[in-house]
């Protein structure tokens, strides 16, 4: 083994660190086992150390490994030093770099979108958006991820005047609101085609804490550059980002 070559049992704690850390629920010794394809007999002893100094916890009812309160104060000292902020503005640049596309990242205040951050395309783009507007959630793929968990009764007390049109194909009626925002909780991914801005299109998605919808992203198209292969760029790149900045939100005191 070379200098730069990874040392084998350092690599196989930190997988099983960044397995656990992706579910609440954790894995047993077993399942560990078979999802990082290391032996039980070699697994055993990393589990141990790992559970003795307080990076994994062992549930006894479920005899599952999860993770424990080293892990969280190790992240977030590193969170300290380096902003949350600063940290998801790199990640949305990095979907920026992937897709092409505007990004923004948006909070729900009284019904409306928040915008917090937005990096522009690099491209010619029609986005209107700026950093501190607002425009009513239930108009924009943002606001929709926003709104992922509302239900109807949800939706018409949080609008109680109605759902007025920014353009002629917002969504006005609360039974088709509440239909789309079923289909966000079950694919993970909100749309929408021209509801806030004609000529925009926007893919979104919400960022949980603790199962609670805390913040959304999205990426925003002109209608001549939304074609399927970008779309798909976009979703990966939105979905990798979910994910780490969920994990990074993990046990951090923020209000957006």
């Amino acid at each position: 083994m070379t200098q730069t070559d990874p040392h084998r049992s350092l690599s196989r704690a930190l997988d099983i660190l960044e397995l656990c850390s992706s579910s609440p629920g954790g894995y047993t010794l077993s399942q560990l086992s078979v999802r990082l394809s290391i032996s039980k007999g070699s697994i055993s002893p990393l589990l141990h150390t790992l559970r003795q100094r307080g990076y994994l916890l062992l549930d006894g009812t479920t005899r599952c490994y999860r993770i424990g309160s080293m892990a969280f104060h190790v992240g977030n000292s590193y969170l300290d030093g380096s902003n949350l902020m600063e940290e998801i503005q790199r990640l949305m640049e990095g979907i920026v770099a992937d897709c092409g596309e505007t990004c923004h990242l948006g909070s729900l205040k009284s019904g409306d979108v928040f915008y917090l951050k937005k990096v522009e395309s690099p491209l010619h783009s029609h986005t209107v958006t700026v950093v501190g507007r607002t425009l009513p959630a239930y108009s924009t793929g943002i606001g929709k991820a926003l709104l992922a968990d509302y239900t109807l009764p949800q939706l018409k007390a949080l609008y109680y005047d109605g759902l007025y049109p920014l353009t002629e194909h917002t969504i006005t009626d609360f039974h088709a609101l509440a239909d789309q925002l079923a289909e966000v909780r079950r694919t993970g991914f909100a749309f929408e085609c021209e509801e806030s801005t004609r000529s925009i299109r926007c893919i979104a998605v919400p960022l949980r804490r603790d199962g609670q919808v805390a913040a959304a992203l999205s990426v925003a198209f002109p209608l001549n550059r939304y074609l399927p292969d970008r779309v798909e760029r976009a979703r990966s790149a939105l979905n990798q980002a979910r994910h780490q900045i969920e994990a990074l939100m993990r046990g951090v005191d923020i209000q957006f």
